[in-house]
């Protein structure tokens, strides 16, 4: 005990179980203490091994025990962190697809690529990323199955992730197959009420292997023990209900929960005692394979010849800052010692939906075109699938430059109306009718502003997506079923912008030509405002119109400023409904007028007007607003008069009559 309690710089302490074996480490105390076990099993006239196998555990015991009374002071693992990787993902969903091809050496192939395989087929030398040929050459027998469409996958993933929220609603997804679960809070409540004697047991493997979790200050050993019970309950629910098999990975953050996941691959799960984190990273060598190292941090550490995780972990932390800058370089050394504090982020629903294809060079725009539509077909049906409304779509193209041998990506955006999906009476989103031509279209817009048709061009990549998702509430008792009356005409239809001003298409001959004052586009750093590009003849504008600069609003005024008594408040403009205007329903009846209001005389042509008004703009109006209006003027009189001010202001009255008078 004496021995124990020694002042720090009488006793130096190996760091590492490997620093002990290999280096000159030796304390007195550890000295004194393998001595006593001799001693003790010479007493006993023990065997020789079992002397040397209980000295080597005292040693162990001995350098645990160290590390973590210096782990009481500088750390602790307040989280459980589990991180689940479903093995071999694209090939166990096709294998759920096709039992026959259950146990069978089976690749999945995009374009002449294998992507992924299942275990059978890598104990034959096929690996991930290997061209067909080679995997067929090593592998005849291989199975291979086209995987070009992410359906089917992204549709086992959403489930997954629907099954793993159950255990907890603190889920970040990685990818397809796998995820993070920070299931902290839901272990502190199963250890609620449990004493130390009735302490859960390690399920599954424990990392370094033969070690045990050892008691720990701040309690991780028993939070992690709990932890690997939960894991496997998760894991059990994963194949049972979808018949999938994982691996987990447990520790006390994400970093190490998804390393130490890996050891023990496949359908298996380990736990990684905490103070062992630095030692288990140092048995990784290349430092590449620590999470949050890329290849061109790789070739930067290389230039100062950092090229071993353990190479990391003792440089000096100045040198690293010098290469680096402060914060990157304490965040690699962190890393390099299992030191993460990243939180898991809960993953909502994606802000945007895309889809990508590389291709051969394309230099037609037909066959850009034909591209796009296939796109866009199976992007709807992800759509679809989400149940929300994008109001955006985002077009991608990668072009290539034969000359310089280098390419490039260049994206453009737009807004697209709502009312292009609609909902089916059974509850599920579609395309409306013509819709896919329409969305077709803008997407061809976007690429003629990318791409000058003139000249030669070569793309190797497409990729479209949808953004600024809305969600929409539909049924009897939601609030837009009780705003909306049937016989009310679509706002976003209700004109026909141009240039020039309001004008309303006849029947028979629906065009909407381009309002340039007000783009009815939102792209990046760019807006469709030439007139160059003609607008397609459709029942509605295609491109959502922005309501902030159009001169609709000028013919409608705010309220007018006539006596609550009035009759006349009734016909009111601001008053009506939106139906009651039928300015894109021509062919409707017009609705009937209110019993208080004025006899509509005929409309009088245009040498009866003022001539301060536009006969044009007056003739938009509807027959009530015209017949307010010449009432109006035909006998200034009778027109209502503003109450009188207790000021001695000059009151004004806001008419219709001012909204059509030059000096106001």
């Amino acid at each position: 005990q004496h021995l124990w309690e020694e002042p720090e710089e009488r006793i130096v302490w190996p760091r590492r179980t490997h620093e002990f074996h290999h280096s000159r480490n030796f304390t007195p105390c550890l000295c004194i203490l393998l001595f006593l076990f001799v001693v003790t099993y010479h007493h006993h006239q023990l065997p020789p091994g079992d002397c040397c196998a209980g000295a080597a555990d005292a040693v162990r015991w001995a350098i645990s025990q160290r590390a973590m009374s210096r782990m009481e002071v500088s750390e602790t693992h307040p989280r459980v962190i589990i991180h689940i990787d479903i093995d071999c993902f694209y090939a166990q969903v096709e294998e759920l697809r096709n039992p026959q091809l259950r146990d069978k050496p089976l690749g999945v192939q995009q374009k002449n690529i294998v992507v992924t395989c299942n275990y059978p087929a890598r104990e034959r030398g096929v690996d991930k990323l290997m061209p067909v040929a080679e995997a067929r050459r090593r592998c005849p027998e291989l199975q291979l199955v086209r995987g070009e469409d992410l359906t089917p996958y992204r549709q086992m993933s959403s489930r997954v992730f629907d099954v793993l929220q159950r255990f907890t609603p603190a889920v970040e997804k990685l990818g397809f197959d796998e995820n993070y679960m920070d299931v902290t809070r839901e272990i502190e409540e199963r250890l609620q009420g449990v004493t130390m004697s009735d302490d859960p047991e390690v399920v599954g493997c424990v990392c370094p292997e033969g070690e045990m979790l050892p008691p720990c200050p701040c309690g991780c050993d028993r939070r992690l023990a709990a932890g690997t019970a939960l894991a496997q309950e998760v894991r059990e629910a994963l194949h049972t209900e979808l018949g999938l098999t994982t691996c987990a990975g447990i520790a006390h953050n994400k970093l190490l929960a998804k390393l130490v996941g890996g050891v023990n691959k496949p359908n298996n799960q380990t736990v990684l005692v905490p103070h062992c984190a630095a030692t288990f990273l140092a048995d990784l060598e290349k430092v590449r394979r620590v999470t949050g190292v890329g290849q061109k941090t790789e070739a930067l550490l290389a230039e100062i010849g950092i090229r071993t995780v353990r190479d990391l972990q003792d440089v000096d932390i100045e040198r690293l800052q010098r290469k680096f800058g402060h914060e990157t370089a304490s965040k690699l050394k962190d890393l390099s010692l299992g030191r993460d504090n990243m939180p898991v982020r809960a993953t909502g629903r994606p802000k945007s939906i895309g889809l990508e294809d590389s291709c051969r060079a394309i230099s037609v725009k037909q066959d850009v075109e034909e591209k796009f539509s296939v796109l866009l077909v199976r992007l709807v049906n992800q759509v679809v699938d989400d149940g929300r409304i994008p109001i955006a779509i985002k077009m991608t193209l990668r072009k290539f430059d034969p000359a310089k041998k280098t390419s490039h990506r260049e994206t453009k955006q737009a807004n697209i109306l709502p009312s292009l999906f609609k909902l089916r009476p059974e509850g599920k989103l579609n395309l409306t009718e013509g819709g896919h031509e329409k969305l077709l279209r803008i997407v061809m817009r976007l690429f003629e502003r990318l791409i000058d048709l003139r000249q030669p061009f070569n793309i190797t990549l497409l990729g479209l997506a949808f953004s600024k998702f809305q969600e929409r509430r539909f049924g009897p008792c939601s609030i837009a079923n009780f705003l909306i009356k049937k016989s009310d005409v679509e706002v976003q239809s209700v004109t026909s912008l141009t240039s020039d001003g309001v004008t309303i298409s006849p029947p028979g001959r629906e065009t909407f030509p381009r309002f340039v004052s007000a783009s009815p586009v939102a792209m990046e750093n760019d807006a469709f405002s030439d007139t160059s590009v003609a607008s397609d003849v459709s029942s509605e504008p295609e491109l959502e119109p922005s309501p902030k600069k159009t001169r609709i609003g000028l013919l409608i005024p705010k309220r007018p400023c006539y006596p609550r008594h009035d009759p006349m408040d009734t016909s009111s403009p601001s008053k009506l409904r939106v139906a009651d205007l039928r300015l894109n329903s021509l062919d409707s009846p017009p609705p009937p007028p209110s019993s208080l209001a004025e006899p509509t005389p005929a409309t009088p042509d245009a040498q009866s007007l003022p001539n301060c008004v536009d006969p044009e703009v007056f003739k938009a109006l509807p027959p009530d607003v015209q017949g307010e209006l010449i009432a109006t003027w035909t006998n200034p009189a009778t027109a209502p008069a503003a109450p009188a001010a207790a000021s001695s202001t000059k009151s004004t009255c806001n008419t219709l009559h001012r909204y059509f008078i030059t000096n106001k």
